[in-house]
């Protein structure tokens, strides 16, 4: 492990420009689950509406099934990625006291490791909840179609 201060500090630019890839993703994730969340809102208030038709009622209850999934892959996302930059900045932290202490060196690799697996959980998590969204999408453009159909008709 490193000797001197310089290379201590070109030891810790990794974990630091990692931290700030992770920070990128965490705001897009929390863009997405905001919409996610907002959307749901908007599904259960038209859900509740009296004049709601109940065909739209029995699409809106299929497109929340899916939602809540997508909801809580962004959640699993979201604490997956901040979990990330903990490991990040504590493989950072750790990296600059090996100046003092050297057997602390043995921790960075694990640490480093770990936050990599989370990013990586954290984008898997983010692919299966884009394609709950297009699940939803879906639902939607098969409820346009059937009323086309239906107005169709008449």
């Amino acid at each position: 492990m490193p000797n001197n201060a310089i290379e201590v500090l070109t030891a810790a630019v990794t974990p630091v420009v990692l931290v700030s890839a992770t920070a990128i993703l965490v705001s897009g994730m929390n863009t997405r689950y905001i919409a996610i969340s907002d959307r749901m809102r908007a599904l259960t208030r038209e859900y509740r509406d009296p004049s709601s038709p109940d065909q739209r009622r029995v699409i809106i209850s299929r497109e929340l099934v899916t939602f809540e999934r997508r909801i809580h892959l962004a959640s699993w996302a979201v604490r997956a990625l901040y979990t990330a930059v903990g490991a990040f900045i504590l493989d950072v932290l750790i990296i600059s006291a090996t100046l003092w202490r050297q057997m602390l060196a043995a921790a960075t690799l694990p640490l480093f490791l770990l936050g990599i697996l989370l990013m990586i959980f954290a984008i898997v998590c983010q692919m299966l909840e884009l394609q709950g969204a297009n699940r939803t999408i879906s639902l939607e453009i098969r409820d346009i179609a059937e009323a086309h159909k239906l107005e169709s008709r008449n």
